[in-house]
């Protein structure tokens, strides 16, 4: 990913957060190669939280670890609330995945 793609990625993160009233703490990036490393160490994180957002390009971000829709509804029953910034079709601007 070059860094003008990660900068838009950053950007939507923000405009996602801003548009559901939420303070962003931290950005995880991690490396395609890395096996999630920094998306474990996000989740573990959240699970602390007394309110947990999650915000994620796309639900596909879960792909590397179960269906991405099961990992969305086990993280939301753990009190994580998961958001995404772009749409799985790469409509522009912040979006929020509604079942």
């Amino acid at each position: 990913m070059s860094a003008t793609e990660l900068a838009t990625l950053r950007q939507e993160i923000v405009a996602c957060a801003v548009s559901h009233g939420i303070a962003i703490d931290r950005i995880y990036e991690e490396d395609l190669d890395r096996n999630s490393v920094e998306l474990v160490a996000c989740i573990d994180a959240l699970l602390d939280a007394d309110e947990s957002y999650l915000i994620v390009p796309s639900l596909l971000h879960f792909a590397g670890f179960n269906n991405p829709l099961e990992v969305r509804r086990d993280l939301e029953s753990r009190g994580i609330k998961v958001l995404t910034s772009r749409d799985d079709s790469r409509h522009a601007g912040p979006q929020h995945d509604q079942e």
